[in-house]
């Protein structure tokens, strides 16, 4: 049995739309060519409530994979409510199934073999606060906590039904998780712990959530497994981008692959001003087929030159292959006293015999100013 696993694909018509799609196409070529017998969509197929043209063009790409296996998929933080449902309507060979509320489904394939898939869709902490009634946040989080969990271990109990391999289906926020810029993430909505996904007793867990590929190993063996997005979704995710395919044996043994997609990098250059040239650390590339954002921080009386500098760059980037190169320019203020003599001055007097030197007031003159001030202040 063969799964493919696809995170966080993001379908959104005003960002990188093309790249999205093709992206898109390309899995679904290499699911048919290797074999897939499942795909799950572990949740955020959409980036916000979905267009018209963005629903289209997903629900052909969804039918070109039914052609060839079933598709299981659960809601993310971003789907809008009931927006997935009206794929389940589709005409297809294989069917497609997407889960707003915790399931246990079948999952067959067109060679007779089945799995079965245990669906978490995102838990919002909101829904059961309101369904809890007049409680204090306090109270409501460790009720929340206790009801995924509780919710976990009723999953993995109807699941003791069917006597296939079982995979944990779920969109979710592990506690701990990495982002793309190597930091953990803390204080989300609803997390969950290794121990928690551990209550349905899968033989693999496959989440989505989290764009950086990641994965752990439960105490129970099963592997826990983040795929990251398929496409790089904002400037600054270096890493590998891909998808996951799982194969169980009959054992129900479970063993896994990082598939990576040729997605288009995404580069992200901090660079400063220094007089002659920008400076920045480290070797941009590749640039074939890059999307570049130069970032550099510039003096205000040093702009001209640096633009200039920025420009040409950009130009060399272009011609070097990459296909978008943004220029965002930050302005570092200085502030200059325009008579340091005066600011250093510590008395009246004194900043009054510098301000009339920097205005060629010399001589009897000043004594006289001079004499006036003290009048004024007798």
């Amino acid at each position: 049995m063969r799964v493919a696993v696809i995170a966080d694909s993001h379908f959104d018509q005003s960002s990188r739309w093309d790249e999205c799609c093709r992206v898109h196409e390309w899995i679904a070529v290499w699911c048919r060519e290797n074999a897939v017998d499942i795909v799950c969509l572990s949740g955020d197929l959409f980036e916000r409530k979905s267009t018209p043209h963005e629903r289209t063009h997903v629900a052909g790409w969804l039918r070109r994979l039914a052609e060839h296996h079933t598709v299981i998929g659960v809601y993310g933080n971003h789907e809008a409510v009931e927006d997935l449902d009206v794929f389940n309507l589709l005409a297809t060979r294989y069917p497609v199934r997407f889960h707003a509320r915790p399931a246990v489904v079948l999952g067959a394939s067109n060679r007779g073999a089945g799995l079965t898939v245990m669906c978490l869709p995102w838990p919002r902490k909101a829904h059961l606060a309101a369904a809890l009634g007049a409680v204090s946040l306090e109270a409501a989080g460790l009720a929340a906590g206790e009801a995924l969990r509780s919710v976990l271990r009723g999953l993995g109990q109807q699941a003791d039904a069917h006597p296939g391999p079982r995979l944990l289906l779920t969109h979710a926020m592990v506690r701990g998780s990495m982002t793309s810029a190597g930091q953990p993430l803390v204080g989300c909505d609803l997390e969950v712990s290794l121990e928690d996904l551990d209550l349905a007793r899968a033989d693999a867990v496959a989440l989505g959530h989290v764009h950086r590929q990641q994965a752990w190993v439960l105490d129970s063996g099963a592997p826990a497994i983040y795929p990251g997005s398929p496409r790089r979704t904002s400037f600054g995710e270096v890493e590998p981008k891909g998808f996951v395919v799982l194969d169980f044996d009959e054992h129900h043994s479970v063993s896994w692959e990082r598939v990576e997609t040729p997605c288009a990098p995404m580069l992200l250059v901090s660079a400063t001003w220094e007089p002659g040239a920008l400076r920045w650390a480290g070797v941009v590339g590749p640039l074939e087929g890059a999307e570049i954002r130069l970032r550099y921080s510039v003096a205000n009386d040093q702009r001209d030159a640096a633009r200039d500098a920025a420009g040409l760059l950009r130009a060399e980037w272009i011609a070097a292959g990459a296909c978008v190169v943004k220029v965002e320019e930050e302005v570092i203020t200085t502030q200059r006293a325009r008579a340091p003599e005066i600011a250093a001055a510590l008395t009246i007097e004194d900043k009054l015999r510098a301000l009339w030197a920097r205005q060629g007031i010399e001589g009897e003159r000043v004594e006289r100013l001079l004499g006036r001030v003290g009048h004024l202040n007798s």
